[in-house]
């Protein structure tokens, strides 16, 4: 059961982490919508970054998966 939780996750963490890549405007949107009424728009490299935390935790959540299926029971 913890297995399956744990792949759930790493589908999910690959998935928000595509999301984020493909869509960083979005993604920071989701993330300070919440806290303030009035957001300020975005800079290029606050979007860049945002773009590279995504592509990060895609990878990450990716190995994870890969660790999971196949590591040895």
């Amino acid at each position: 059961m913890e297995v399956i939780c744990a792949i759930l996750t790493a589908l999910f963490g690959i998935g928000f982490g595509i999301f984020m890549a493909l869509h960083p405007e979005d993604a920071i949107a989701l993330h300070s919508r919440r806290r303030y009424t009035q957001v300020p728009e975005p800079t290029e490299e606050y979007i860049r970054l945002t773009r590279l935390e995504g592509i990060v935790v895609s990878l990450l959540c990716a190995v994870l998966l890969v660790v999971l299926l196949f590591a040895p029971q």
